[in-house]
């Protein structure tokens, strides 16, 4: 999916998880997974803005990434 597309799944999921009170960390990365590993490699908390991941995506196609918090 696109950036703009990635961003409104996002924004969507952390409504969802909202309302269920889930604790989840969503970021948006990029598609390709020798891209996720480059940019996971980068990533942390500290630095994370959503337009990241542009930096590290060869085929500008993104994902989101859900990571549950305990």
């Amino acid at each position: 999916m696109t950036f703009d597309e990635a961003l409104r799944e996002k924004k969507e999921a952390e409504i969802e998880f909202a309302e269920s009170k889930q604790a989840v960390r969503l970021i948006v990365v990029p598609e390709l997974i020798s891209d996720q590993e480059k940019f996971m490699d980068f990533y942390t908390e500290d630095n994370y803005k959503d337009d990241l991941c542009l930096l590290f995506s060869s085929n500008d196609q993104y994902t989101v990434l859900i990571s549950f918090i305990r």
